[in-house]
């Protein structure tokens, strides 16, 4: 665009319209089920997409899942101390759950100590 051409101007946040919005219908049909997931007793419910949940959710990281909700290790080299895995390893599998908002980190001192954050994940239904 040269200088002598003007850009259109930028619409103001404060004019928009939820209903005028485009939204993904995936994106609606999760924040559906999470709703009703919620609703029929079990808050605090992540829903993952199906292709993000199978490229991510591997045998090792399901063990680490496991083990998080039933353990709360003091730090990353501490998982991997109690799983018998290399420290390098889980901390890169750790990084892809928190991609997808399983797992977050707590700061205890100078460790960062996983932790599942979501009481609940589900994948979405097939159908």
């Amino acid at each position: 665009m040269s200088d002598h051409q003007q850009r259109p101007p930028e619409p103001s946040p404060e004019r928009f319209d939820p209903d005028e919005a485009e939204v993904d219908p995936e994106v609606e049909f999760r924040a559906a089920f999470s709703e009703a997931v919620t609703q029929h007793g079990f808050p605090d419910t992540l829903v993952l997409a199906r292709e993000h949940a199978g490229a991510v959710f591997t045998d090792r990281r399901l063990r680490i899942v496991d083990h998080l909700a039933e353990h709360d290790p003091a730090s990353v080299r501490g998982l991997a101390r109690e799983l018998n895995e290399d420290k390098g390893v889980i901390s890169r599998d750790l990084e892809a759950l928190a991609r997808l908002d399983v797992v977050e980190y707590v700061a205890d001192g100078r460790a960062k100590a996983p932790r599942l954050k979501h009481a609940h994940v589900v994948v979405e239904p097939v159908v």
